[in-house]
Formats: structure tokens, sequence, C-alpha cells
């Protein structure tokens, strides 16, 4: 007999990472606590679920809550204090991470999976997701995995990016879904007819021309647009600015604009219409049988807010199957020393910072290290670690690209999980790391 795997919801909007995971798992996945603070979407996610997630994450006691196996959350990136500046688990307080890392310590699950915009990677130069990812892995010894993944790749005409990250609590071999690779377009959810009361009068058509026109003059890009039908969907966002992006053109109103006349008299001669609730649904990936018991203007926040559930499946149908299969990597333990000069040089390679030999070399390293809040407690035991990995030698030949080769590092991208992943590395490449001098323990 399968097993079933205890789930809870957090932050959980109406219930699109819910229902991805649902889709991904089918009889194998039971939701055993939910928690949403908006009181409209918990109204539509007890409409689809039965159950109303209301409540106040800050407030909740992790140890009080259902043991789980599984955790899933869309939470909102927050800036964080610089006290201490060690990118630690502390430096998270009053910050709604903060309450998803507590209930991770004390509940301890098999797995997890965040959500957010992809902005996340760079909000606050790009120091808010380090002290994410420090936290999920140095201080809750989870092995992470993140991707940006774009919901067009998946099945539906969204131009949507969003940042996921994937944590195991067992180094569980784990891939992110590869796209479809099936054509899209915007044609396929629109609705065959719509009520009058979704196309632009003239007036409002010509207010958002002129406009346009008044910031291409000045040189800038705002503007509305309006979508080709064979063409794919900005992402849908809160606000009027989130319909007017993705306008369409549809059949012509007979009997429309008119100087003197009724409401469908006034609407505009071209045919453009705003998207339909349903429509911007479907963009989402969500069954036309889901249920909105509000408003129409809170369905399309609501629907803005949520996932596109295809990719949340298909990231879902991967975490189930490392599960099942259970195939767990070897992992090389680096030693502290080394995981200081990593970050350093991820950061100080992303930053594209130029460095010197020498004094100048060594202050430039200090003051970046003051500058970022990284966490390396002895610059002189650094730079020591540094010159047994003769990086001084070659700094100023390539710059940073030659310390990594040193490092056996890849490329920046993933370098970490790429570089350590021992199951299919030989002998002689595993002594090109022990070169310097420093031990290599493999678990």
């Amino acid at each position: 007999m399968k097993k079933v795997y205890k789930a809870i919801d957090l932050f959980a909007g109406i219930g699109g990472i819910r229902l991805g995971f649902m889709q991904a798992f089918n009889e194998q996945i039971k939701f055993v606590y939910t928690n949403e603070i908006d009181s409209y979407a918990s109204l539509t996610y007890e409409a689809n679920f039965e159950e109303n997630p209301q409540g106040d994450i800050t407030k909740v006691i992790a140890k009080d809550m259902p043991d789980f196996d599984i955790l899933v959350a869309g939470f909102p990136c927050q800036a964080f204090s610089i006290a201490g500046k060690k990118r630690g688990f502390n430096d998270t307080r009053g910050t709604l991470f903060f309450n998803i890392a507590q209930i991770l310590k004390i509940k301890n699950p098999e797995v997890f999976l965040l959500e957010n915009v992809k902005h996340l990677e760079h909000h606050d130069n790009g120091r808010t997701f380090q002290i994410i990812k420090d936290v999920l892995t140095e201080d809750l010894k989870y092995n992470i995995h993140t991707r940006v993944l774009n919901a067009r790749n998946f099945g539906v005409p969204q131009n949507r990016e969003r940042l996921f990250i994937i944590g195991f609590k067992n180094n569980l071999e784990f891939q992110f879904p590869k796209p479809l690779n099936i054509p899209v377009k915007i044609d396929n959810i629109l609705e065959k007819t719509v009520e009058e009361s979704f196309y632009l009068s003239h007036e409002y058509l010509t207010g958002l021309k002129k406009h346009r026109a008044r910031h291409e003059a000045k040189g800038n890009g705002f503007g509305f647009e309006i979508k080709p039908r064979n063409g794919i969907a900005n992402a849908i966002v809160c606000g009027g600015m989130g319909k007017e992006r993705n306008l369409i053109k549809d059949v012509i109103l007979t009997n429309c604009w008119k100087k003197e006349g009724d409401d469908i008299q006034l609407r505009n001669q071209e045919g453009i219409r705003k998207m339909t609730p349903k429509e911007w649904a479907r963009l989402q990936g969500f069954p036309d049988s889901f249920i909105f018991p509000v408003s129409m203007t809170r369905t399309y926040k609501q629907l803005a807010n949520s996932v596109a559930i295809p990719v949340v499946k298909a990231i879902a149908i991967e975490m189930r199957k490392s599960l099942e299969k259970n195939i767990i990597l070897n992992k090389r333990i680096l030693l502290k020393e080394e995981k200081e000069i990593i970050s350093l040089l991820e950061r100080m390679f992303e930053k594209k910072v130029i460095t010197k030999t020498g004094k100048k070399f060594i202050n430039s390293i200090e003051k970046f290290i003051n500058q970022n809040y990284l966490r390396i407690s002895n610059l002189n035991n650094l730079i020591r670690i540094m010159e047994r990995y003769k990086i001084f030698k070659k700094i100023n030949k390539n710059q940073i690209q030659i310390t990594k080769k040193l490092l056996n590092i890849p490329s920046k991208d993933d370098f970490l999980r790429e570089s350590f992943k021992l199951l299919k590395k030989t002998n002689k490449e595993i002594d090109i790391l022990d070169f310097a001098g420093i031990d290599i323990k493999v678990k």
C-alpha cells in the first residue's frame, strides 16, 4: 500500500499550490492544516476545499500543529534585519519567513516547497535570498534546490516567472521538471462569447492611447497592450494595469460608439476588451469548475496573487518521484573554510568585483565582507586558506573564474549542488580538490 503524505498549506491564498499537489499526488496526499490571513481568499478556499484556513500565522504555535510530511507556502518577500550580520536564523525575526522557519525547525518535515516572485533572488541586493538559503541549509540542515520557472513552458499562455525553493531533509535525488515544449496561445483560453460589459468604452480606450503617447514622448515604455490571440499573455497582476496589459481584440459589437446613446452604444468600435475572470483562471490553470464566491474585483485580485497550477503540479510530480525512489546521494562535507571561500567568491563573482593582489586585494576582500554581511568570522584564517588554494597567484590571470576552476566549481549556477555530487566523480577528480592539503570528508 502506497504511503499517504500529510501536508500543510501556509499563506494558502485560494489554494493554488494545494490544487497542484493534489493533482500530482492524487490519493497519496492529505492536507491536515491550512492558514491564510485574508478573509475573502479564505471564503474562496472554503468554497472549493470545504475548510476555512483563516488565521494569523504569527499567532500559530508550531508544536501544537499536527505532524506532517510536506510543507507548502507562497510566502511574502520581506527585507530582513541586519542585526548581527550573520545571515542566520535570528536575522529573520519579525518576518513571515521566520514563522515558516520556526515550523520547519520544530516539526522537521521530509520536504517543503516555497514559492515567491522572481525578484526575491535580487531583493536587497541578493542579501534576503542569501539569508533564506543560509537558514534552510546551515541552520535547519535541509538540502535545497532553487529554480525560476515560467508558466508559459508548462501549458498555459502566460509569461509568468516564479522562484521555487525545494528542500529535502535527506539529500534525495531531485530534478526540476523540464519544459513541456507544447505550443500555447491566448486563443486557447478565451471564452467563445462574453458580455458587452468587458468591452472598453470609447472614452476609456481613447484615454489609454493618450496616456501611452505621453509616456512614449518621454521615452518611457509604459502603456496598455493589445495581445495577439496567437501570442502569450503578460503576467497577470493586481490592479487596473494587470487588465490593461492583457487586452485582446474580439468581435466588434454592433451599434457601438455613438456620441449619444446607451452603455453598449458607447463601447469602442475596435472590439477591444479586457479578459474575463474565467479567462484569467484558465491562464493560471484553474479548472472551469473552480468556484469564486466573491465579487469580480476580488476574483481578479485572488487570481493575480495565486500560482500557475500546471507549474506546481509538474514540480510536485518530481518531488513525489524523489520521495518514492528514496535515492540518497552521497554528499561531500565541505569544511567551514571551504564554505567561506566559496561564499565569498560567488558573491564577488556575481557583483563583478575587481580584485587586486597584495594588500589591496586583502583590503578589497575585507570591505566586501563588511558590506555584504558575509558569514566569515576570521579574515586572517580565510586569507590563509586562500593561500593554500594558490588563489593569490592565479587571481590576476582570470579573476574569479580561475579561482573557481581551482575549487572545481564549473559555473556560478547551482555550483554547490553540481560540484560536489560525488556519485559520478572519480577518485582522480576528487584529488584535484585535495591538492592544497585539505582533507576531503565524504559520507
